[in-house]
């Protein structure tokens, strides 16, 4: 039992990787999927927070994209996409005003 609650209580948090250590989250709704954005450098982190029963990966991936660009900003490049329905990582450019 403890473990079952263990496991929901982490299902809902988001953490960053190393390279994100420090850089506070913005927190982005996209068509009812919720992502907490992390960006350092370049470098963009989108963690899907919301519980979906058997996410549409592509469908995932939209919405990822959409949550980075308005959370940053900026433009996700071509082809620096990788990731799942849970977790996506991508480059960004930010154009210059």
């Amino acid at each position: 039992m403890r473990a079952i609650v263990l496991i929901l209580l982490l299902a809902g948090c988001s953490s960053a990787g190393l390279q994100f250590s420090g850089v506070a989250p913005v927190r982005v709704v996209v068509d009812g999927s919720t992502f907490d954005v992390y960006a350092r450098d370049g470098d963009v982190q989108a963690i899907r927070l919301s519980h979906e029963l058997f996410p549409n990966k592509a469908d995932t991936l939209a919405r990822a994209i959409a949550a980075i660009e308005q959370a940053t900003g900026c433009q996700v490049l071509a082809n620096s996409l990788a990731g799942d329905t849970a977790l996506v990582k991508a480059k960004i450019r930010c154009s210059q005003t």
